[in-house]
């Protein structure tokens, strides 16, 4: 499309069930759960497939909700084997988000959490080999590359390159 002055408009247009559901009102998207770096990234990996991040590097062992919801398993729950003690959480439209491998929860079924809100304390049970976080968003079950989904200024300076063994 022209507009005045020669220059042209490009106009980007998004599947409006992700971003929308899961972005939060300000529409800045997650915040990060940890602080770390991604120590394994989502997607195929020797073994098989990673169905989330794996954040490790920790300088804290706080977990905080990526965005709000209301938490749907705390705990070692059934359909989360391997991944130790979860928390669950339903964040609207399908969409959920499991923090994996915590040493212990915080937060309890039913529980109303905020972005940012501590939910649990990071560990190493289930099938791991350190101390991590395993985070995941599902929708409607299927897992999803949550990078994507993390608003602008990631703390300790995340960029692609801090991926590590992808």
């Amino acid at each position: 499309m022209r507009i005045a002055g020669g220059l042209i408009a490009v106009v980007l247009v998004l599947p409006g069930a992700a971003s929308a559901r899961i972005s939060d009102g300000a529409g800045l998207g997650f915040a990060w759960p940890a602080d770390g770096i991604v120590s394994s990234p989502f997607g195929p990996r020797a073994g098989g497939f990673h169905p989330g991040i794996d954040i490790g590097s920790l300088q804290a062992l706080t977990v905080r909700a990526a965005s709000a919801g209301r938490v749907a398993a705390a705990g070692f729950a059934m359909g989360y084997e391997g991944y130790g003690n979860v928390v669950v959480v339903d964040i609207g439209g399908g969409f959920t988000t499991i923090y994996a491998h915590l040493a212990r929860p915080i937060a309890h079924i039913g529980e109303l959490v905020s972005r940012g809100e501590t939910i649990g304390i990071a560990g190493c049970t289930g099938w791991c080999s350190g101390t991590h976080v395993h985070f995941e968003l599902r929708d409607h079950g299927r897992a999803i590359d949550p990078i994507g989904f993390f608003g602008p200024g990631l703390p300790l300076g995340y960029t692609p390159s801090l991926i590590q063994g992808g």
